[in-house]
C-alpha cells in the first residue's frame, strides 16, 4: 500500500500525518521492571490513544434472543470452517451491524474451541475524533492488541521502536509511528502469530473510514488473507460495512443483515410492547398486528424501531 492509499474522503488524512506528539520517556524512572518490560510498556503506550476503546465500549449488547440467527447461516459456518478467509457483513445504516459484530466477537471469546487463539478488533466511527475514523487509528489499535497478547511477536517491534528512538534521541519523544511502518509491522505480527495459533480480526464500520480508505483497507485485508492461504496459516477476517461505497469483495463470503434480521426486530418489538398489558384477546390481537406492521415498516433497520417504540409504548 503506498503512502497515499490510506487517505480518507471524510478526513483528508494521509500517511505521515500526526495525531499529536508522543511524549513518554523511553525509560521512566518511576516504573519498576526490567529494561525490556519498560520498553514494552512504552511501546504499548505509544500505540494506544485515549479513544481507542470508546466506540466498542459504547455499543449496547444485543437484545435477548437476537443475533443468534447468524450462527446457523451456511455462509457463516463456511467462513468459520475455513482455516483462512474473509467474511463481509453488509447492511443498511442502522441495521444492527455493529451489535452483530460485538455478538460474534464475544461469542468467539467464550468459545471452547481451542483453535481460537487471538481475537483483534477495531470499531471505526465517523462521529468520533479523527484517529477513530482513519486507518492510522485502526493500525495502532490492532498492533497494540497483538503486541500485548502475544509475547512471541514483540522482538521485531522492539527493534523498530529502539531504532526510531536512537534516530530521534532518547528521553521525551516527539516522533510518530509512520503509517506505512505500522502496516508492515502489523502484517508481520499477524503472520508470525498465526504460525502458532488461530488469529481472527474484526473490523466494524469500514465505510466510516471514507470511500478511498475503505477501498484500500479492503485490499490490505484481502492481501493478508491471500498470504495466509499461501503460507497455510489460520487467519480469518470479518469486516462490516454499509452497501456503499461499493467495495470489491473478491473471493470473500458476504452476509446481508437486513435479509435475516426480521425475526430479531419482531422479537424486540414484541418484548417492548408486552410491557403494556393486553387485558383481553382483542387487544392481544391488535398488538400482534402492530408487531407485524412495525416489523414490515422497519424493513431491516433496527435503529428505526429504537426511535419509534418509545413513541407508542
Amino acid at each position: 500500500m503506498n503512502s497515499t492509499s490510506f487517505g480518507s474522503d471524510n478526513s483528508g488524512t494521509q500517511v505521515g500525518i500526526n495525531h499529536g506528539p508522543i511524549t513518554q520517556n523511553y525509560f521512566s524512572s518511576d516504573r519498576k521492571g526490567t529494561p525490556e518490560q519498560n520498553t514494552d510498556n512504552e511501546i504499548l503506550e505509544s500505540l494506544a490513544f485515549p479513544q481507542m476503546l470508546d466506540r466498542r465500549d459504547n455499543i449496547e449488547p444485543c437484545h435477548t434472543n437476537t443475533c443468534k440467527w447468524i450462527l446457523d447461516l451456511e455462509e457463516y459456518q463456511s467462513w468459520r470452517s475455513q482455516a483462512h478467509g474473509l467474511l463481509w457483513i453488509k447492511g443498511k445504516p442502522g441495521a444492527g451491524k455493529s451489535t452483530l459484530m460485538v455478538f460474534l466477537h464475544d461469542k468467539l471469546q467464550i468459545s471452547q474451541d481451542d483453535r481460537l487463539g487471538i481475537r483483534l478488533n477495531f470499531f471505526f466511527t465517523a462521529r468520533g475524533t479523527e484517529i477513530q475514523r482513519t486507518p492510522l487509528g485502526m493500525l495502532r489499535s490492532l498492533l497494540n492488541q497483538i503486541f500485548n497478547r502475544d509475547p512471541t511477536i514483540r522482538s521485531q517491534i522492539r527493534e523498530t521502536y529502539d531504532r526510531r528512538c536512537k534516530q530521534f534521541g532518547y528521553g521525551k519523544r516527539q516522533w510518530e509511528w509512520p503509517q506505512v511502518m505500522l502496516e508492515e509491522l502489523l502484517t508481520s505480527a499477524i503472520l508470525e502469530s498465526a504460525n502458532r495459533q488461530h488469529v481472527v480480526v474484526f473490523v466494524d464500520a469500514l465505510d466510516e473510514a471514507g470511500a478511498t480508505s475503505a477501498q484500500q483497507l479492503a485490499g490490505y485485508f484481502h492481501r493478508l488473507v491471500d498470504r495466509a492461504e499461501k503460507k497455510k496459516l489460520c487467519i480469518q477476517v470479518c469486516i462490516s460495512c454499509r452497501h456503499y461505497p461499493i467495495i470489491e469483495n473478491g473471493q470473500a463470503i458476504e452476509i446481508k443483515v437486513e435479509d435475516h434480521n426480521q425475526e430479531d426486530i419482531a422479537t424486540y418489538i414484541q418484548d417492548k410492547l408486552t410491557k403494556t398489558e393486553a387485558k383481553d384477546s382483542t387487544r392481544q390481537k391488535m398488538r400482534e398486528m402492530l408487531v407485524h406492521q412495525l416489523t414490515q415498516q422497519a424493513n431491516g433497520v433496527f435503529q428505526w424501531v429504537h426511535i419509534i417504540i418509545p413513541l407508542i409504548e
